[in-house]
């Protein structure tokens, strides 16, 4: 995945996580909190991942 891919993943991750922590915390809707959660750790996942290159 290139650089601009992965800037635009982690902002569309972070986004989502933000829309649904909101609309979980309005509603009180636990399934809608577990989708922010589970964006989040996809996002902070995604940070320390390291990337790894292999030689032909």
């Amino acid at each position: 995945m290139t650089k601009m891919g992965q800037y635009l993943m982690f902002g569309a991750l972070c986004c989502l996580a933000l829309v649904c922590v909101f609309v979980g915390s309005t509603l009180s809707a636990i399934a809608f909190i577990t989708l922010g959660v589970l964006l989040e750790l996809a996002f902070w996942i995604g940070i320390f991942k390291s990337s790894r290159k292999f030689l032909s």
